[in-house]
């Protein structure tokens, strides 16, 4: 008896083929992608050295290609002047790691624990996703770091409630060494590849909890938080609504009740009055950045159009409010937690004079350690004041002048070393500088 007719033959073949295909297209993924490429005259180029003299440390951390062909970060650590570390990164690129969920590192080391760092374009210079790797003396190991192990971390500190790292997104990758052991380091480094196991992705959370729903924004995430009934009035009350529930992404520093019951008494009841709403609209939007912030050392500018300053020194600050629980997810954007409500200074800067200012602050650091000869950590506090000024004043600058600090990044990449790379950057936040001055 003939089970499979000429029709169906016709049409078993077809999916076998159609099988055959998609087994080819699969087998063409690579499985493994090297990270890390030595070879050629700019291979070094790709690589920064950043250490604690961004911070007024003493450190040093630098890198070299060995003969080999293989990566050296060597140096000292040193605890005075409150530093502690010692890093290298690879300059922001794409990566393309969508569906890779592993690092792969195969590394001779020291002794010591490193970290290994990833970076997403949404961190700032002291933030990263990091696991520890511990290393053996003198001995080559292959380590495998899962993506799911990794944790935000700003300033060398875990950040709870960060949104998880995601492959796609990772732009730069690096090693730093923070174990408050001073003295001589050194870890070579053979490769770094991602690796992709064939494990589907978490669900993200949802309204559920289950993954079955769309995921809350962030005044559904208030409003079942229970504890931001006198935030959430405000904002119906400032006719906000429409605004937090928008595409975002946002960063909210969201009061308590406790933080608005600290006010003097009848403020509340004075801004909720209908002849007071825009002054109760320029509160709340001061407590809004209109992109992702994770805590660090920023200075993000708000939709009410002022700066908020944010201190990474001991507990996590934000123009003095401390912040009680950090990096709360939402679906369009961060709910960080204070325990006092801000108020706009009086006098206002306008977004032009604080773009300048990030240009002081940077070069009245920078300068001192150029001259100390750390010309690494000169040209890194540079790289980060143009990374501020492209991120969060990028309503300040003009086209020209967002064009100019591009380019001087994109140079850099050809500065054969730390001291030429301070300068192109120098010589472009000057001109920037002036050019912020005509308005």
């Amino acid at each position: 008896m003939e089970l499979i007719t000429s029709g169906s033959r016709g049409l078993l073949a077809l999916w076998l083929v159609l099988l055959g295909i998609v087994s080819l297209a699969n087998a063409s993924e690579p499985m493994s992608k090297s990270l890390m490429d030595l070879t050629g005259p700019s291979a070094s180029s790709q690589w920064i050295s950043v250490n604690d003299g961004v911070m007024g440390g003493v450190s040093e951390g630098a890198f070299r290609i060995a003969e080999k062909e293989t990566l050296v970060f060597y140096g000292n650590l040193s605890l005075e002047n409150r530093g502690g570390f010692a890093s290298i990164r690879t300059r922001p690129s794409e990566l393309n790691l969508e569906g890779y969920d592993t690092i792969k590192l195969k590394i001779r080391g020291d002794g010591r624990t490193y970290y290994f760092d990833l970076r997403t374009p949404s961190l700032g210079g002291a933030e990263s996703y990091r696991v520890p790797v511990e290393t053996r003396k003198g001995v080559w190991q292959e380590v495998s770091l899962p993506l799911k192990d990794f944790e935000y971390t700003s300033y060398g500190r875990r950040v709870s409630g960060a949104s998880p790292l995601r492959a796609s997104m990772i732009r730069s990758f690096g090693f730093m060494l923070a174990d408050k052991q001073p003295g001589p380091f050194r870890l070579e480094v053979q490769s770094i590849t991602a690796e992709k196991s064939g494990d589907d992705p978490q669900p993200a959370g949802t309204k559920d909890g289950h993954g079955s729903s769309e995921p809350m924004d962030i005044l559904e995430t208030a409003v079942a938080a229970g504890q931001f009934k006198t935030l959430v009035a405000a904002v119906k009350a400032a006719d906000l609504v429409e605004v937090l529930k928008g595409k975002g992404p946002f960063t909210v520093f969201a009061p308590t009740d406790d933080a608005f019951g600290k006010l003097p008494e009848g403020t509340v009841e004075e801004l909720l009055q209908p002849d007071n709403r825009e002054k109760l609209r320029a509160v709340l939007t001061y407590h809004v950045v209109p992109e992702r912030v994770f805590l660090g050392g920023h200075e993000p500018n708000t939709l009410q159009g002022q700066a908020l300053e944010i201190s990474a020194w001991g507990p996590f600050e934000v123009n003095g409010a401390t912040v009680t629980a950090a990096d709360i997810s939402a679906s369009n954007g961060i709910i960080h937690v204070i325990d006092a409500v801000l108020i706009p200074p009086a006098n206002k800067l306008t977004p032009r004079q604080a773009a300048r200012s990030v240009i002081e602050r940077a070069i009245e650091r920078g300068v001192p350690l150029f001259n100390a000869g750390q010309h690494s950590s000169c040209a890194a506090v540079y790289d980060v004041a143009i990374e501020s000024l492209l991120k969060s004043h990028a309503n300040a600058l003009s086209e020209s002048e967002r064009k100019m600090l591009e380019e001087a990044v994109r140079k850099t990449q050809d500065d054969k070393t730390p001291g030429e790379q301070a300068w192109t950057l120098r010589r472009t936040l000057d001109a920037v500088y002036r050019s912020l001055a005509t308005d």
